[in-house]
């Protein structure tokens, strides 16, 4: 069993709406044999916002993250090294993405809704999806008990919607408004239709 902690970069699409953050997994595996092991991985991954995308418009300041969590089984292959104490391998994770993207609108404008044309609101986005987690790495052995993991990794989640409906809720509503307080945006545009990322993580095995 082992907690693993490093870096993770947007790629294609998705990188135009986010930037690089924090990929932290706990993962548990079980050799079947010296080659072969099987075992289960969740983890977190939490991605910035790209201002680019996000604060161009001079409306207001735009504060958004997005966040995953992998929940997979993974399967690895070890491959014989001339050090024994040197294991590299070869993995596989295939499994269920937990997806949220939070945005908070604060607007340029003071006014309060519904006397302002662009209103302070904030909205969640959440989704469900399955997707694979490919990787290369090596781990070595500190002592027959602790090990060190280095692994490099493929974050491929496929079928978003570029297109859907988003409900918003106004933040700054004036004190004698009694309507409602939310807008169903019907043709949201998401800005990508799949989620690509690469890590660089660093981890500390113990062998049970």
């Amino acid at each position: 069993m082992g907690l693993n902690g490093g870096v993770v970069k947007p790629l294609g699409d998705f990188a135009d709406v986010s930037k690089a953050g924090i990929d932290l997994s706990l993962n548990a595996k079980m050799l079947l044999n010296p080659k072969i092991a099987v075992g289960l991985s969740a983890g977190y991954m939490d991605f910035g916002q790209d201002d680019k995308f996000w604060n161009s418009a001079n409306l207001g300041k735009n504060t958004v993250n997005y966040q995953i969590i992998p929940l997979i089984f993974t399967a690895t292959y070890f491959i014989q090294a001339y050090d024994l104490d040197f294991r590299p391998y070869a993995s596989l994770g295939f499994g269920y993405f937990i997806y949220r993207n939070h945005v908070d609108f604060e607007s340029a404008n003071p006014a309060e809704y519904p006397y302002n044309n662009t209103a302070s609101l904030e909205y969640t986005i959440n989704d469900n999806k399955v997707g694979l987690i490919p990787s290369l790495g090596f781990l070595y052995n500190l002592s027959k008990e602790w090990a060190v993991d280095v692994n490099a990794k493929y974050t491929y989640i496929p079928n978003f919607d570029e297109v859907r409906s988003v409900k918003q809720t106004y933040t700054h509503v004036a004190d004698a408004y009694e309507g409602d307080k939310t807008r169903l945006i019907e043709n949201y545009a998401t800005g990508f239709s799949k989620i690509a990322s690469a890590s660089l993580t660093v981890g500390l095995y113990y062998r049970f």
